[in-house]
């Protein structure tokens, strides 16, 4: 009997990279709302320890969210961008991703990374990762053309890139795990899964 496995997303990021590994699974979104977390501690200067915090909190909150409701093997992740002692959130405008990109101009950022499985509402398996982002030097003009160029998208990835995309010509080195960059640790993950006998 093959055991169910969730996903509690609707990030099509997550959903293909999980899919294109072969892993049989539904997608759900949480209904849990981040923002009020997130308000906390933007109020604050974080340090990396308290970012791994919010993150982990975070992942396990939506995962808790479906569990309640369906039976199975839930996958919760989340995703924050932490620089210069704060968290970088999805831009709600132009000039907040403007200046986003120009915070992190030529400086290094962490995108730091939660990913766990809860199963009957209690938490099974957890992965913390961390990678270093270095941008290259922009200057205002591509700033502002890259901006253009990614239209309404600017508004759904974290500092308004995403590495799969355009994104990449941002940076002059990135962290090592491609996926954990894309928002999950799907090396450790199907590790765990195949651990516990819910793929081969």
């Amino acid at each position: 009997m093959k055991m169910k496995i969730i996903l509690a997303s609707k990030s099509n990021i997550r959903i293909n990279l999980l899919r294109n590994a072969g892993v049989q699974f539904t997608s759900i979104g949480s209904s849990y709302d981040e923002s009020i977390v997130q308000a906390e501690y933007m109020k604050v200067e974080q340090n990396l320890e308290s970012i791994k915090t919010l993150v982990y909190k975070l992942a396990h909150e939506k995962a808790q969210s479906i569990s309640k409701d369906h039976e199975g093997l839930v996958i919760g992740c989340d995703q924050v961008l932490f620089f210069n002692k704060k968290i970088f959130l999805k831009p709600k405008s132009v000039q907040e991703s403007i200046n986003q990109l120009k915070d992190l101009n030529g400086n290094v950022h962490n995108l730091v990374t939660s990913t766990l499985c809860i199963k009957n509402e209690r938490e099974i398996w957890c992965h913390i990762a961390v990678q270093e982002m270095k941008m290259r030097k922009l200057n205002d003009e591509y700033i502002h053309s890259y901006i253009k160029s990614m239209n309404d998208h600017i508004f759904s990835v974290l500092g308004g890139y995403e590495i799969e995309g355009k994104g990449i010509n941002l940076f002059e080195k990135i962290g090592t795990d491609l996926f954990t960059i894309q928002g999950i640790s799907l090396l450790e993950l199907l590790m765990f899964l195949r651990s516990e006998g819910y793929i081969k």
